[in-house]
């Protein structure tokens, strides 16, 4: 019978052998203890894990990576997926396999992989599938604009907030434009 060699301790303490994945459960299957590390991928190995992450982050964003382990477009884009999590370090990244976690696959009626599933303070907002690089960037960078900002960063001298993009106020100040020129007329 063919036994593996088993790795030196040399080997072992190698930056090559240092996987960019990180498991969210014990040796024993069971939930662990601790939360997701910014930077890596926390692989989720129970529907439950996912629920307690949400949870308990507060106003994080947090990217679901639903893949099959069969699939050619999965292993494609993995390796992406695991460098724009330390891109994001603020961003938490988690990975399922829809084959261990079905009842993931069904909860985001999952027909195409690799699906990605956004939340902010733990409900969704948005959601794609496919094995895109550039559309995976964008989700990212739009889903931050719209998470925690300094909101005096984006205000005009008369305390309006206003929308960097669009030029125009929005909230309260909408209102304020209003009463003026109902007192004007």
């Amino acid at each position: 019978m063919f036994k593996f060699p088993q790795p030196s301790e040399e080997e072992k303490a190698s930056p090559a052998s240092v996987s960019p994945t990180r498991t969210a459960t014990d040796a024993q299957g069971a939930l662990a203890e601790h939360m997701p590390c910014p930077g890596l991928v926390t692989v989720l190995h129970h529907e439950q894990e996912l629920d307690r992450i949400l949870e308990t982050l507060g106003s994080r964003w947090v990217v679901l990576e639903l893949l099959a382990s069969w699939s050619a477009a999965c292993a494609a884009i993995r390796s992406d997926f695991e460098v724009l999590a330390k891109a994001y370090p603020t961003w938490i990244f988690l990975r399922a396999d829809i084959l261990q976690l079905p009842g993931l696959a069904r909860r985001w009626s999952c027909t195409r992989v690799p699906l990605y599933v956004f939340f902010w303070q733990g409900a969704q907002e948005t959601q794609f599938a496919g094995a895109s690089v550039r559309k995976l960037r964008e989700v990212l960078d739009d889903c931050s604009m719209l998470g925690p900002t300094d909101i005096a960063a984006h205000a005009d001298p008369a305390g309006r907030v206003t929308d960097w993009k669009l030029g125009e106020s929005r909230g309260s100040s909408a209102a304020g434009a209003s009463e003026e020129s109902d007192r004007e007329g």
